[in-house]
C-alpha cells in the first residue's frame, strides 16, 4: 500500500480541503458534549483518519481488483469494511475512545503482517505505520498509552532485525556493509528518538494546555465572581438612587411648605422686622433645596440616568429670566450683575434643554456672586458663528471675586473638592456645582474653560451649538395677563398633603383664584363630573387613586371637553423617568415642588391659553 503517491494521484488538494471541512461537522453532536478542548480535537482527528482511510482503502480496493492482487485486495477490503463499522460505532454509540484504540491495533496488526506475511521485511510503508501508531497513540490517549503502542509497534521490528540474516548497508560513495548489531543499534536509537520527541512534545503541549485550561477555568470563576459583584454593586447603586429619590421627595415636600408659606407671607405686606425674618427663612430653605438638588443630580449623572430634553424655547428670554432671578441675590450683596446679549439672538427659538441650560447658568452665576465681595459679576452671551439654522453661542461669566489658586484650577471640577479647606466652612455648599456643570456641558458636547487669578477674579466660558428658528415672539407667546385677570379661572387642585394644599391656596389667592380641592384622584373625578374646570393641578402620589391613574381616567371621559382639560403635574420628583411617565400618562406639563410663584403664574397662563 503506497500511502503518499497513490492518494495524491487520485485526489487533488482543493478536493481534500473541501472533504475535511465536511468531515469536521459530522461528529459535531459528539464534540459538543465534550468539555475538554483536547478531547474535542481528538474526536475530529479520529474523524479525519476514519474517513481518509475509508477513501484510501476504497480507491486501493478498485486498484487491486483491476490488477488482480488478491492478497492485498483482501486486506484493504477488510480495512474498508472495518472503517465503515467504526464510523457507525463512533456516530451512533459515541464510543470514540474504543474506536481510536481499534485504529491503533489495526495499525499494529498491519506492521506485524508486513513482517510475517506481506513483505517479510521492513519497508517504507511499515515504518510509516510505526510512526503513525506512535504519534497517534500519544495524541489520542496520552503518555502511558503512547509508550505502550510505541513499544508493541517498534519491538517486533527490532526483533525481526535481530534475527534476520540479510546484509545492511550505509549508502555513501558506494554501498558499505554494516554489522547487524550496528544496524540494530542505529534503528533502535532512531525509533527511540522519534518516540521520545513525540512524547516530549506531547507532554510539554499537554502541560502548557493544561496550565492554560486551568488559567481559563480560574478566569471563568473570577468572571463569575466579578459578574456577581457587579450585579451587587448595580443593585446597591439602584437601591441608593431609589433611596435618594425617595429622600429627595420627602425633603422637598416640607421644603415646599416652608418656601411656599414664606412666599405667601412675604406677599401680605409684613412689617419690616417680619420681612427680614421671612427673607432669612426663605433664603435658608432655598439653600437647603439647592444642596438637595446638587446631591441628587450628581448621583443621577454618575448612574448615566440623565438625558437632555429637546424642546423649543426662546434663548434670549431664558437668559434674561435667569439674570432677573439671580440679580436679586447680587443686589443683596450690593454687587452689580450686568448682562450683555448679542442683538442677533432676538426672537431665536432653539431646540435644546432649557432646564439643564438654566442649571448651568444658575450654578456658575450663583458661584460668581457667592465668591465676590465687591465689584461686579457679568454675563456676556455672543454668537460666534451664525448659519441658516445653526449657531455657535458663547457664554462668558466674569467676576471680581476672590479667585482661585492656579494649582487648584483643575481640582475644582472634582466632586466634593473646593478651592481651600476653609471654603465650605465660610461659603457653604457641597462642592458639586462645578462637577455637575462639567457633566451637563459634556452632554451638550461642550467643555468649560476656566481662568482665574487670586484676589483678582475668575473668568468662565463655554460654547454650545444650537439649532434654531427665527420666529416672531408675538406669534409664539400667549398674551400677557395681569395678576387679577386670572380671577375668572376655575382650577382644581388634586393634592393630599395639607401643607401643600395650604401653600397652593395662598399662592392662587394672590391672583384672586379660589381653587377647588380634591384629596385624591377618585374625588377629583367626582368633582370633574359635577363641575367644569379650566385647569387641573395634579399631585402624583396620593392614596386610593394616584395622579397617573386619575389622568388616564380623565382622558377617557365621554365628555370630550372635560377629557381635554389641561393637566399640570405637581411633583417633588423631576427625574427623566418621572417626566416621561407624566407626559405618557396624558398630562400637558409639570411643575417641580417647591416652585417659584412666578413660574406657576407663567405655567397657568400658557396652559389656559394654549389648550
Amino acid at each position: 500500500m503506497y500511502l503518499g503517491s497513490e492518494i495524491s494521484h487520485y485526489i487533488q488538494v482543493p478536493t481534500m480541503n473541501y472533504f475535511f471541512r465536511k468531515i469536521s461537522h459530522i461528529f459535531d453532536h459528539i464534540v459538543t458534549k465534550e468539555k475538554d478542548p483536547i478531547d474535542r480535537a481528538r474526536i475530529r482527528m479520529l474523524a479525519y483518519i476514519l474517513f481518509s482511510y475509508l477513501l484510501f482503502t476504497g480507491i486501493l480496493t478498485i486498484i487491486y481488483l483491476i490488477s488482480g492482487e488478491t492478497l492485498h485486495l483482501i486486506r484493504v477490503a477488510t480495512v474498508f469494511v472495518i472503517a465503515v463499522i467504526m464510523i457507525g460505532v463512533t456516530y451512533y454509540k459515541q464510543a470514540w475512545k474504543i474506536v481510536s484504540h481499534t485504529v491503533l491495533w489495526l495499525s499494529t496488526i498491519a506492521i506485524w503482517t508486513n513482517l510475517s506475511i506481506y513483505v517479510h521485511g521492513v519497508n517504507i510503508e511499515t515504518l510509516q505505520y510505526v510512526w503513525l501508531g506512535s504519534v497517534l497513540s500519544f495524541y489520542m490517549h496520552g503518555s502511558k498509552w503512547g509508550w505502550f503502542y510505541a513499544a508493541i509497534n517498534i519491538l517486533p521490528i527490532m526483533a525481526y532485525t535481530a534475527i534476520d540474516n540479510k546484509n545492511y548497508f550505509y549508502i555513501g560513495n558506494g554501498p558499505h556493509v554494516v554489522a547487524q548489531s550496528t544496524y540494530l543499534f542505529v534503528t533502535t536509537y532512531n525509533f527511540f528518538l522519534i518516540v521520545f520527541l513525540q512524547y516530549y512534545f506531547f507532554k510539554t503541549f499537554n502541560r502548557n494546555f493544561g496550565s492554560l485550561k486551568k488559567t481559563q477555568n480560574e478566569l471563568k470563576v473570577l468572571n463569575k465572581q466579578l459578574k456577581t459583584s457587579l450585579a451587587k454593586v448595580e443593585n446597591l447603586s439602584d437601591a441608593r438612587m431609589e433611596f435618594l429619590s425617595t429622600m429627595s421627595h420627602e425633603l422637598r415636600t416640607p421644603l415646599h411648605g416652608v418656601i411656599g408659606i414664606s412666599n405667601a407671607l412675604l406677599m401680605q405686606n409684613p412689617r419690616q422686622d417680619q420681612e427680614e425674618n421671612l427673607a432669612i427663612l426663605k433664603f435658608s430653605a432655598e439653600n437647603l433645596l439647592l444642596l438637595i438638588n446638587d446631591v441628587l443630580d450628581f448621583n443621577k449623572f454618575n448612574s448615566d440616568n440623565v438625558k437632555l430634553e429637546n424642546t423649543s424655547f426662546n434663548l434670549e428670554e431664558l437668559i434674561q429670566n435667569n439674570h432677573a432671578t439671580l440679580k436679586l441675590k447680587a443686589d443683596e450683596k450690593m454687587i452689580n450683575l450686568s448682562l450683555q446679549i448679542d442683538k442677533r439672538l432676538k426672537d431665536k427659538y432653539v431646540k435644546s434643554d432649557p432646564t439643564r441650560l438654566t442649571q448651568i447658568l444658575s450654578n456658575l452665576i450663583t458661584n460668581a456672586i457667592k465668591f465676590t465681595h465687591k465689584g461686579q459679576v457679568s454675563l456676556d452671551v455672543q454668537i460666534l458663528k451664525l448659519e441658516v439654522d445653526r449657531m455657535n453661542v458663547q457664554f462668558l461669566i466674569e467676576d471680581t471675586g476672590i479667585g482661585i489658586v492656579p494649582t487648584m484650577l483643575e481640582n475644582v471640577f472634582e466632586p466634593f473638592v473646593q478651592a481651600s479647606s476653609s471654603t465650605s466652612r465660610q461659603y457653604g455648599g457641597t462642592g458639586l456645582g462645578l462637577p455637575i456643570v462639567k457633566k451637563i456641558l459634556r452632554m451638550f458636547n461642550s467643555e468649560i474653560e476656566l481662568t482665574s487669578s487670586l484676589n483678582v477674579g475668575t473668568k468662565i466660558s463655554f460654547v454650545i451649538d444650537f439649532n434654531f428658528k427665527q420666529l416672531n415672539a408675538s406669534k409664539i407667546n400667549p398674551p400677557k395677563a395681569s395678576r387679577h385677570e386670572l380671577a375668572h379661572l376655575k382650577i382644581l387642585v388634586v393634592e393630599d398633603h395639607k401643607i401643600n394644599i395650604l401653600v397652593m391656596e395662598k399662592t392662587l389667592q394672590r391672583w384672586d383664584i379660589i381653587p377647588e380641592i380634591a384629596e385624591n384622584g377618585k374625588i377629583a373625578l367626582e368633582k370633574i363630573a359635577q363641575n367644569n374646570f379650566d385647569l387641573i393641578m395634579m399631585d402624583l402620589h396620593m392614596p386610593e387613586m394616584d395622579g397617573y391613574v386619575a389622568t388616564a381616567n380623565i382622558r377617557r371621559l365621554e365628555n370630550k371637553s372635560k377629557a381635554k382639560i389641561p393637566i399640570m403635574a405637581l411633583t417633588a420628583s423631576v427625574d427623566n423617568d418621572v417626566v416621561e411617565k407624566i407626559l405618557d400618562a396624558g398630562m400637558n406639563d409639570y411643575l417641580a415642588k417647591p416652585f417659584n410663584p412666578e413660574h406657576l403664574f407663567k405655567k397657568i397662563i400658557e396652559l389656559t391659553t394654549k389648550y
